[in-house]
């Protein structure tokens, strides 16, 4: 089979992404293959123009050097498209397209050459007969390189981690470096921009960046490195971006800045369908808007236990912090709650049903970044995670929901109480029996002076220490812990009460594991 030439591409993706980089390094690679290599700025119609001009210019330097000044823009540039035409073996490369249609009036002329496109946009290329080609960030194992690469080349003798030189690193200053880069989502603008921080910031390390990173992540990609390229960060490109969308669809730079407060990978696009003034027509039109510039990435639904065949909308996580730190603190703040809103409209009303366990498993890793601990949609989560074996994270949602019920209302308020109980029967149930036991032993005394001795609570707090104390190991203890409570269930519960019930079950089982026959023979060694 022949090799396929393209002589017309686009390269696209996100700011940031390398698509300039790649062109200038693919133009220097091969600069003895063309006559001649000329790169145009193309933001603008306007740009392109004068680029064009400027070609011109160059060409017709010497005996028609005059005639070429004096041109108009329009002039010059229409004669370097003749001259084009008429001298192949170029290559043209058309930097930061923002409108295929703005390439519209040169294309079709331009072919004696090659032409290389770079642009945030991912639509119209194909109709002008360009082979669009998209640019993904980096794999880890080279954005780590490249990170290493960069800190050495800008300061030799600066290591980047803790003593340490990069070319000798360990495999702490390795997890440093490939956690810097996972934080940025191997971008290459993004490495690039910290690796210089780093290295040219006295007293900048890679513990020290990664924090201010994650403390102020929008005031971090703002900042320029010391000697460094300002109108080159992160935060003047999309910024840039986002008032372009802005100006084409209000609605856009709305979404985005709901997407920022989701977890960046997938979110489902029903989550926006609840959005109360925009339809759904009008929301897919601005997500395309959004994903045309590569701020965006809508794929396919690929959960197909879920049968809703929904796709889902994912943002990389850069664009997320710095759509955050351009939002006012009071927007911010109304932004978040509106997205908690949409995303607690989405749950399914029943998290203990399996039916509703594959919708609930899409949306958990965004309801941990938007829903507030305290909320009644949170404890349907933590719901499904304790109804599907999700321990561990249940335990580690619960504990935030207590210590911001404990922040709210204090220590003894009913609903404090209820989460202390929850967090220790989660530690329980991921694995850590004796971490269970303690907390029910240190929540009883409390339960007991604020509820009563025989509160339903309380009596519930005593069922559950017999439970723990017994799977920690103690089963003589939790024998007896039953064969205590038993009485007082079925006084003020009733004898066939459901927790009654319970309670006579488990000191049976009990007794059984301390080699009983009878609940009266007490005074065995247990097992």
């Amino acid at each position: 089979m022949e090799p396929v030439v393209i002589t017309q591409a686009a390269v696209y993706g996100l700011g940031g992404i390398g698509k300039s980089e790649l062109a200038l390094q693919y133009a220097a690679r091969h600069h003895d293959t063309y006559r001649l290599v000329w790169w145009i700025d193309a933001d603008t119609p306007a740009q392109i123009q004068t680029s064009l001009a400027g070609l011109t210019r160059a060409i017709c330097a010497g005996a028609d050097s005059v005639a070429a000044s004096a041109a108009t823009a329009q002039e010059a540039a229409d004669w370097a498209l003749a001259w084009l035409a008429a001298h192949p073996g170029w290559l043209l490369v058309f930097d930061n397209v923002e409108d295929a249609r703005d390439l519209h009036p040169y294309l079709g002329r331009l072919t004696g050459g090659h032409v290389l496109i770079t642009t945030r946009r991912d639509t119209g290329w194909r109709d002008l007969g360009c082979t669009p080609i998209s640019l993904e960030v980096l794999d880890p194992e080279p954005a780590q390189r490249l990170l290493t690469r960069m800190i050495i080349q800008a300061h030799p003798s600066r290591p980047p981690g803790r003593g340490v030189p990069a070319h000798k690193a360990g495999p702490a200053e390795s997890a440093e470096l490939g956690g810097l880069a996972e934080d940025l989502g191997f971008l290459p603008l993004a490495l690039t921009q910290a690796a210089a921080f780093i290295a040219r910031t006295p007293g900048m390390n890679l513990t020290t960046y990664r924090a201010l990173l994650r403390d102020n992540p929008g005031k971090v990609h703002a900042a320029a490195p010391p000697g460094g390229d300002g109108e080159r960060v992160i935060a003047q490109v999309w910024t840039i971006t986002r008032i372009r969308i802005a100006a084409q669809d209000p609605l856009a730079p709305r979404l985005l800045a709901l997407l920022a407060c989701y977890a960046p990978d997938q979110l489902p696009i029903t989550v926006l369908h609840h959005l109360p003034d925009a339809d759904e027509l009008q929301i897919g039109q601005a997500l395309g808007l959004l994903a045309s510039y590569s701020m965006i990435t809508i794929t396919p639904d690929s959960d197909t236990g879920t049968g809703t065949g929904s796709d889902t909308v994912s943002v990389h996580r850069l664009v997320q912090a710095v759509t955050r730190n351009d939002l006012p603190e009071h927007e911010r703040h109304d932004i978040h709650a509106q997205a908690a809103d949409l995303l607690t409209a989405e749950l399914p009303e029943d998290p203990d049903v399996i039916g509703s366990w594959p919708a609930y498993r899409r949306l958990l890793a965004h309801a941990r970044a938007v829903l507030p601990p305290r909320s009644e949609a949170m404890y349907q989560v933590i719901a499904y995670l304790d109804a599907s074996g999700g321990y561990a994270t249940a335990k580690t949602l619960q504990h935030q929901r207590y210590q911001a019920q404990l922040n709210h209302h204090g220590p003894e308020h009913p609903n404090t109480l209820t989460a202390r109980a929850n967090l220790a029967r989660w530690s329980g149930q991921a694995g850590d029996a004796a971490g269970a036991r303690d907390q029910f032993a240190a929540l009883l005394p409390v339960r007991e002076r604020v509820s009563g001795a025989e509160h339903p609570d309380t009596l519930t707090a005593r069922h559950e220490l017999a439970l723990w104390s017994g799977w920690a190991g103690d089963a003589a203890g939790a024998r007896d812990q039953y064969a205590a409570l038993l009485p007082i269930r079925e006084r003020v519960s009733g004898a066939e009460h459901p927790a009654t019930l319970t309670a006579r079950a488990n000191l049976a089982y009990w007794a059984r594991r301390c080699g009983e026959t009878s609940a009266d023979n007490r005074s065995q060694d247990c097992s």
